[in-house]
């Protein structure tokens, strides 16, 4: 690693611990009984479904419930070359955790006041497809979680990294409670689609569109309205 990047590395610590800080605080916030995702967005998926599945997943694919991005760009009007996987990433991963008890902040990291510690995190089924759209790496991320309304929150740190968001940019964001069935873009650069998707029964679950451009060029036609566009189909695209 060269200098400079182990610079811009630590440069971004704080910010991701101002977005760690943003999660956490949102999601002990969150009431269990106060949303409804039964409503809105596409197929019917359970928390369950999303984790069982994940657990008997290949790398090498495909990716699950249906998703098909080289339909989903193509409906979009996005006409490019679409292969799975990409260099040094398979077609598919997935991460399983299994929930974290509150605990102490890290020292030296900063908090809101009104959480003296780290609040309690839930379960979680995380899956990744991903594909080479152009020369591009493009990822789908689905992350599960069985507890309403926190998922979103859940995803920031990730949609900060792939969307270059600020940390007032991401608390703005995460603070614009979007129903299941509302697709949105980040602000800024509007380079991640985020989308909350209809579960079945208690739970939540998002889905995002985000390139990896950190050693490749931005796929221009898989920004702002298009990738909008996009993103909403893959979540139509969802069956269990």
């Amino acid at each position: 690693m060269t200098a400079d990047r182990t610079t811009a590395k630590m440069r971004r610590v704080p910010a991701l611990l101002g977005a760690v800080g943003i999660v956490l605080g949102a999601a002990a916030c969150s009431s269990s009984g106060d949303s409804d995702s039964s409503s809105g967005g596409g197929g019917k998926l359970s928390y369950d479904q999303v984790r069982s599945t994940a657990q008997g997943l290949s790398k090498t694919g495909p990716c699950p419930f249906g998703l098909d991005l080289a339909a989903a760009l193509k409906s979009a009007g996005i006409d490019r070359p679409v292969t799975a996987g990409a260099k040094d990433e398979q077609p598919v991963g997935t991460d399983l955790g299994d929930g974290v008890p509150a605990q102490d902040w890290p020292s030296g990291a900063s908090h809101p006041a009104e959480l003296p510690s780290m609040p309690a995190t839930p379960p979680s089924a995380w899956v990744t497809c991903t594909y080479t759209v152009g020369s591009t790496p493009v990822r789908i991320d689905l992350l599960a979680i069985p507890q309403n309304d926190v998922a979103v929150n859940m995803m920031l740190p990730h949609i900060q990294r792939f969307g270059n968001v600020g940390v007032a940019q991401l608390s703005q964001f995460a603070g614009d409670k979007a129903k299941a069935g509302e697709t949105r873009l980040t602000p800024g650069e509007a380079s991640v689609g985020v989308t909350r998707v209809a579960v079945k029964g208690k739970g939540d679950l998002v889905l995002t569109l985000t390139q990896d451009t950190v050693n490749a060029e931005v796929e221009r036609s898989l920004i702002g309205e298009p990738l909008r566009k996009a993103t909403a189909q893959l979540a139509t695209q969802l069956r269990p």
